[in-house]
């Protein structure tokens, strides 16, 4: 029931918005079967809506959503978007999912292929993605580089009379792509420079606490979507480290835009692309330079040094603003999707 009220709100609010939302039940297994059942069923979906609706531009979130599309069998006329999230092939390599070079890799692989020369248009999280994408297509395109954005207006740094509850902050998923047991041994020697308590936000707090997140030093809650905000603005700094590879030379989190929206640096190891260059740059976190006690110390001065900084919070929010709001990310979608039709 729970999950039929939220779906008919959702409904409202799109339709008000002016926007046809046409879902399709999602099956996860058994999981190749599933998901080629869901690519044929979408093609059939997409090819219904655009010559419905005569649409000449067909934005794809994904690869999935891109094959769906190229299935279609729609008109070249038809300009397709490929809006590219991550690497899939590499992450699921790199999370152990599948062995590199196996029947399944090959074939996501070949897909991730097409889905590139097919593209008109192309959208990355990072500098680093598009360069690698026109490296691997061999020619240039209309592209725009759209990190994850945050809502500014919703992600605000709290009352500079009201103190913090938190020293450090990790917020999101847990386990696969991230390294908990790294991620807890940080905080850990952080937390002996840091004031506060160390905040664990995540609906996987198991992984933290399994990797040693003890209540004597650190808090493990979850929390829902619309909370979030507020959890981020308990803290001084958030931080997080990513499994090393090549997928994360697409990656954007959301976590580190909500957190400079909130006023809050960021921490996290290095070799992340983009985000290396943002942090350092802009002066608005601190690179953990390797996965040993020694690198974290070093990590957790710096990120002292830079909390004393009285205008570490407005750097961080003017990034925000400047280089991550929603408003920006909805100007450089315009712009391309004008560039494109």
């Amino acid at each position: 029931i729970v999950l039929a009220e939220i779906e008919a709100r959702l409904q409202r609010q799109l339709t008000h918005h002016g926007i046809d939302w046409r879902p399709l039940r999602y099956h996860r297994w058994p999981r190749l079967p599933a998901t080629l059942w869901d690519v044929l069923r979408g093609s059939r979906a997409v090819r219904a809506a655009v010559r419905q609706t005569r649409a000449g531009l067909v934005h794809c979130r994904g690869d999935v959503a891109m094959a769906m599309a190229r299935l279609a069998g729609l008109d070249r006329g038809v300009r397709l978007l490929y809006d590219v999230r991550g690497f899939f092939a590499d992450e699921r390599v790199e999370a152990g999912s599948w062995r590199r070079g196996s029947v399944l890799d090959r074939a996501v692989r070949k897909a991730e292929t097409d889905n590139l020369n097919r593209a008109d248009g192309l959208v990355t999280l990072t500098q680093a993605a598009w360069a690698d994408l026109r490296e691997r297509r061999g020619s240039d395109l209309p592209h725009a580089v759209i990190p994850t954005c945050v809502d500014v207006s919703r992600f605000r740094p709290r009352a500079q009379t009201e103190p913090a509850a938190f020293g450090l902050v990790y917020c999101g998923s847990l386990g696969t792509q991230y390294l908990t047991p790294e991620m807890v041994a940080f905080a850990q020697e952080a937390a002996k420079v840091i004031p506060g308590r160390v905040l664990f936000l995540s609906r996987e707090g198991e992984e933290a606490r399994r990797a040693g997140a003890s209540p004597d030093w650190a808090e493990v809650r979850s929390a829902a979507p619309n909370e979030v905000a507020s959890w981020l603005q308990r803290g001084r700094a958030l931080f997080y480290f990513y499994r090393p590879g090549v997928s994360k030379r697409a990656t954007f989190p959301t976590k580190l835009a909500e957190a400079l929206a909130c006023g809050l640096p960021v921490v996290c190891n290095r070799g992340l692309s983009d985000i290396d260059e943002l942090l350092t740059s802009e002066r608005v976190g601190v690179l953990v330079d390797g996965l040993a006690t020694e690198a974290y110390q070093g990590a957790a001065l710096r990120l002292a040094r830079l909390l004393k900084d009285p205008d570490t919070p407005r750097r961080c929010r003017r990034v925000a603003e400047k280089r991550l709001s929603v408003e920006r990310g909805v100007a450089a979608y315009h712009d391309l999707y004008r560039e494109l039709v």
